[in-house]
């Protein structure tokens, strides 16, 4: 690239990254503002302490269990990005009222929010609900939508229309809800006169989501109801929806592998909660300090029921040492990485979202790593699988894609390269460690990252991580 803007988000000057005020749903938030393409420029080891931000997941789900509780309840530290807005859109659609409490808060916190809830008795909305690129909103409201007797039409943006829901749509349909579909893809108009029960199947080898769905609304069937989820692979997601269900007084029984009973009748108990931080998140800082040598520490990580929370063991068989909180209890891990990075064979349907991050870091290690059983990131938000073996072939790295498994060989040299992101945050956020290891790596739609982790290029930025935009 020829030519470019003084190098922005060096050591130190993260206010060099302008915001925009946005205000949706009575909620007000940073959003930074990037330029089309940023050129990522290696500045050596990446090293820090921060915050990660809070979780996506835990957000999503406890705004839908706030949603249907009876009461008010209070969430702290509540992640403000595109996904969660879109799902407090949809539930303010569907009759929740949300606000969004005053108050200046440090980098790296969330907002907090005062949720009335209702009981379950939910309104049909008078338009559409936009998802946008949402997919645990389309996923969670698709369900939602049988406790309203009338129509709930759900919709998202181009990339949300191409991700098959069909297996979830078909759970649904056994529940007796009427739908229509553009083959088993968005836009859907979900038609219902109430949750009556009983048992249910669900093909969840797309997405553990569509298991997560079921269980949520089930505590509002007229009558018990068992869910038969067959194909899980991040079955994580699943405990930490029941660990949610247990917490707000709706709790669910795990009968086998994929097999859960909830007691129908009940409602969620309004209550105050926290939402921790996010693991997938971190993972991404810690990957900075992974692919240049660094030392990063995320101060508000601990022990958590988050899959993406076990990528730290992955990067230890990379030979990183890790530091963890003390067994009884505290925040706080570092991840220091070592002088070379060693490939691993894993198999990634548990941590399906890092599929992109450890290409990566394969690329840039000793040997061969090779990620199996990658079928579920075919259906991400863009083909992860697909996506990654391209990007990386761009790049010069040695990548092959066979079935469902992903082959990375390190050890080459490895060429600039303007990356193409898919509207995919990870694939944004994956390539910038390449990029501060690799000169001339430039990010297409960096501001891809709204969608779950708004704050990234500032945070990347303590870390070090410099970047610049080419001029107009």
């Amino acid at each position: 690239m020829t030519g470019a803007a003084a190098v922005k988000g060096v050591r130190g000057a993260a206010g060099s990254v302008p915001g925009r005020e946005v205000r949706q749903g009575g909620a007000v938030s940073e959003v930074p503002e990037v330029p089309d393409v940023l050129e990522v420029v290696p500045a050596g080891p990446l090293s820090g302490e921060l915050r990660a931000p809070p979780s996506k997941s835990v957000t999503n789900r406890l705004l839908v269990m706030a949603a249907l509780a009876e009461g008010t309840s209070v969430l702290s530290e509540v992640l403000e990005s595109d996904d969660t807005r879109a799902m407090a859109g949809g539930l303010m659609a569907l009759g929740a009222a949300l606000e969004r409490r005053p108050g200046e808060r440090p980098s790296g916190s969330g907002a907090e929010l005062e949720l009335t809830g209702t009981a379950g008795r939910l309104r049909q909305p008078p338009t559409a609900i936009e998802a946008g690129l949402s997919g645990t909103t389309l996923r969670f409201l698709s369900a939602v939508a049988l406790l309203v007797h009338g129509t709930v039409a759900i919709d998202g943006a181009p990339s949300l229309r191409r991700r098959p829901i069909a297996p979830l749509l078909d759970a649904l349909r056994s529940l007796g809800a009427v739908i229509a579909s553009d083959g088993g893809r968005p836009p859907l108009r979900i038609t219902s006169n109430g949750l009556a029960g009983g048992r249910v199947r669900v093909d969840a080898a797309a997405s553990s989501q569509f298991a997560s769905a079921l269980l949520l609304v089930a505590p509002y069937a007229a009558a018990e109801m068992e869910i038969v989820a067959s194909g899980v692979g991040a079955g994580g997601y699943l405990d930490l929806t029941l660990a949610g269900m247990e917490r707000w007084g709706a709790p669910g029984r795990r009968i086998a592998n994929g097999h859960y009973a909830v007691e129908g009748g009940r409602t969620y108990r309004a209550r105050s909660d926290d939402v921790e931080f996010d693991a997938s998140a971190a993972a991404h800082l810690w990957a900075l300090a992974m692919a240049t040598g660094g030392r990063v520490t995320v101060q508000n990580a601990r022990p958590t029921l988050q899959p993406d929370g076990s990528i730290v063991e992955v990067f230890e068989q990379m030979g990183a040492t890790v530091e963890r909180p003390p067994a009884g209890g505290g925040e706080g891990v570092t991840v220091s990485a070592p002088a070379t990075l060693e490939g691993v064979e894993i198999d990634i349907s548990p941590i399906p979202d890092q599929l992109p991050t450890l290409g990566v870091l394969g690329a840039l290690a000793a040997g061969t790593t090779r990620l199996t059983n990658a079928a579920v990131t075919r259906g991400h938000e863009t083909d992860r699988l697909a996506a990654t073996a391209t990007e990386l072939a761009r790049l010069g790295a040695a990548v092959e894609v066979d079935g469902d498994t992903l082959t990375v060989r390190g050890g080459r040299r490895l060429r600039p390269a303007e990356i193409l992101t898919y509207d995919d945050h990870r694939m944004a956020m994956a390539f910038a460690a390449i990029g501060a290891v690799v000169p001339g790596v430039r990010i297409r739609d960096p501001g891809c990252v709204r969608k779950t982790y708004p704050g990234y290029w500032a945070d990347a930025s303590r870390l070090g991580l410099a970047f610049r935009a080419p001029l107009e």
